[in-house]
């Protein structure tokens, strides 16, 4: 992704949330527990402070090219200041939810909404042995969910050209492709908010992991 709360590659930005007018609500830290197509059980969460170590271990544990997919370029790890970043995304218009099983950090996926617009940007990573299971499908759906709440009219983010996996997935669950005039190694997934949700509600799971902006 572009945004520099989802890129450690990008230039600083700072994002804000200027989309909804629903009162606020503070981040519950109670987890939820899913149940992937094949079974397996996840617990996912708000990210907390103290999942530093395990976030970076998670980054670390990536493949090369799964590293390179979700920051869209060489990465081996993040700077401890990018580290910390992500583990404090609790203010209005920005999210980052980790997934567990058991007690293995084996997901993550970060929102933040872009100033002065209605377009929420994401990015996720799954550690390899867990991938096409149906887990980022899953946080996929959670940070779309989370989107909508907060009144956000576009879920768009950042995707190698080559990135087949993510694209298809893309595709699968109701997102346009568009190939970008900046960057010829890109392609953007968008998908059109204020089209009728399709896929599961935003039922009560979804909503414990919601924190609302003003």
């Amino acid at each position: 992704m572009r945004n520099s709360r989802l890129n450690a590659a990008a230039t600083g930005r700072t994002f804000a949330c200027t989309m909804s007018n629903r009162a606020a609500e503070t981040i519950t830290a109670r987890p939820a527990v899913f149940r992937l197509p094949g079974g397996d059980a996840v617990t996912i969460r708000p990210i907390h402070p103290d999942d530093a170590g395990r976030l970076q271990e998670h980054f670390r544990g990536l493949s090369a090219d799964s590293r390179r997919n979700r920051f869209l370029g060489a990465v081996t790890e993040l700077p401890p200041q990018e580290i910390a970043r992500l583990v404090r995304m609790d203010q209005p218009g920005e999210l980052a939810l980790v997934a567990f099983a058991d007690d293995a950090l084996v997901a993550e996926a970060v929102h933040v909404s872009a100033p002065a617009s209605a377009r929420c940007e994401f990015a996720l990573s799954v550690t390899d042995p867990w991938q096409r299971h149906g887990l980022g499908t899953l946080l996929l759906r959670l940070i779309e969910c989370r989107a909508r709440l907060i009144g956000a009219r576009h879920l768009f983010g950042d995707v190698l050209r080559s990135n087949t996996a993510m694209k298809g997935l893309a595709r699968r669950i109701g997102f346009s492709l568009r190939s970008p005039v900046t960057d010829a190694r890109l392609v953007e997934i968008v998908k059109d908010l204020t089209a009728p949700q399709s896929g599961p509600p935003c039922d009560e799971r979804f909503a414990q992991l919601r924190p609302i902006a003003a």
